[in-house]
């Protein structure tokens, strides 16, 4: 082999190896000699998360995670991210974790809680700060393997249910719901025609109601009609009359009464019995002042009031008349 060969043999080798090298550089995300920001996030665990994927906020790939490792007590994952750039975060920032494509690919994306309220991120207890990097809560999505290994288990759960459900409903379980329907079905037809039986008494309970208010509403007109007549009348004229002609009636009658008794011993007993008369006539005059008695009905019949006017003016007459001729109606006779 010339040495021109040689050299050019070689200076290929060499040129492969510097694109390998800065390939896989490339590839890890190496800064190229730019500072590089970190952030520590704590996890649970990090499915096929590995080092070199994508770091995104907002969609945007903004890094690379540099490092995975395990706590020291094996309770959580400490992954460390390189930011290209200093990002101002929100305040309540989490990392989640979740496939970049169906080819296996995970990513590692900056989220506002928030914005997953559903999602239990991990959370960081105080003092797990090194180096004053900012450490965030992170939470991992379940991987295809898990979702398969969770349908698998529902599948089985479900046969399982199945099985019970066929065990449990057989022929004569479908008969006996059947039955069972049937039967609620004539229940139902029962309560229905009960319930219409009851709304039928209802109705007819409110129609009596009803009536039974209508006369009473009746009866309160006709009674408050004869009280309004009951007033008319004694508030008329005409009682006040019969009632004063009957004083002076009772007057006359008192000092016929007393001339009388001046004449003799025998016309003195005639007029004790006439004061007796008179007394009764008092009394039947105070039961008609109080509307007792026949007088006391006259407050409701104008008719009899003007009728008894006529007999106390005839009455009065007759006293009159007997004050004037007493020798018509007594006789006395000595020896």
């Amino acid at each position: 082999m010339s040495r021109g060969r040689e050299v050019l043999v070689g200076s290929v080798i060499i040129a492969a190896v510097t694109v390998g090298v800065v390939g896989t550089l490339w590839m890890k995300g190496t800064n190229w000699g730019r500072t590089a920001v970190p952030i520590e996030v704590l996890l649970t665990d990090v499915a096929q998360l590995s080092p070199g994927s994508a770091v995104k906020f907002r969609g945007v790939q903004v890094g690379r995670v540099a490092l995975i490792q395990v706590e020291p007590d094996g309770q959580a994952v400490r992954v460390t991210l390189e930011l290209d750039t200093e990002l101002t975060l929100p305040s309540d920032a989490a990392v989640l974790l979740a496939p970049e494509s169906f080819f296996g690919d995970w990513q590692a994306e900056i989220v506002p809680r928030s914005r997953f309220p559903g999602f239990d991120f991990q959370p960081v207890p105080p003092g797990t700060e090194r180096a004053g990097v900012l450490v965030l809560g992170g939470y991992t999505l379940p991987e295809m393997s898990r979702l398969t290994a969770s349908a698998e288990q529902i599948s089985t759960n479900l046969a399982a249910l199945t099985d019970r459900f066929e065990i449990a409903f057989n022929d004569s379980t479908a008969v006996n719901l059947a039955r069972a329907i049937e039967n609620f079905g004539v229940v139902s037809e029962d309560l229905r025609t009960l319930v219409d039986q009851q709304a039928d008494i209802a109705r007819n309970i409110t129609f009596s109601v009803d009536s039974a208010m209508a006369e009473i509403e009746a009866s309160s007109r006709v009674a408050r009609r004869s009280f309004e007549r009951i007033d008319r009348i004694l508030a008329d004229a005409q009682i006040d009359s019969i009632v004063g002609n009957v004083n002076d009636a009772t007057g006359d009658v008192s000092k016929i009464a007393a001339d009388l008794a001046e004449s003799s011993d025998e016309l003195a007993a005639a007029l004790a019995r006439a004061d007796s008369a008179f007394a009764r006539i008092d009394r039947l005059t105070a039961k008609v002042e109080a509307g007792q008695g026949a007088l006391g009905r006259m407050v409701a019949d104008s008719t009899l009031a003007v009728r008894a006017e006529d007999a106390f003016f005839e009455l009065s007459a007759l006293l009159k008349d007997l004050r004037e001729n007493p020798k018509r109606y007594v006789r006395l006779t000595i020896f």
